[in-house]
């Protein structure tokens, strides 16, 4: 990983254990907002779009991250809980991770 790929995920961590520690949720649309007010890119070096499957990809590469490289499963846990779809169903299952890169 880059590091700009860290601290992109980072961001997304902190920002899940925020909402969570706080019994919030984020649909997985707003945090485009936030990623691209931020001036984050995807990995071709374009911003995030609110359709497709970005933001979701991004989600579970962070989970993945945490929770398989960081081993820290409880943190891993609130990003999962944290983000939302916009139906209010979680945005990552992760029985299901999927497979792309953010």
């Amino acid at each position: 990983m880059n590091d700009e790929t860290n601290q992109k995920m980072l961001y997304i961590w902190r920002l899940a254990t925020f909402l969570h520690s706080n019994g919030k949720h984020m649909a997985a649309q707003e945090l485009v907002d936030h990623l691209n007010r931020n001036n984050f890119k995807t990995q071709r070096g374009a911003p995030y779009l609110k359709v497709g499957k970005g933001p979701f990809a991004i989600i579970a590469a962070t989970w993945r991250w945490v929770h398989n490289e960081l081993g820290l499963e409880e943190e891993a846990e609130h990003i999962a809980l944290a983000y939302v779809q916009m139906d209010g169903r979680y945005a990552y299952d992760k029985a299901e991770p999927a497979e792309e890169q953010p």
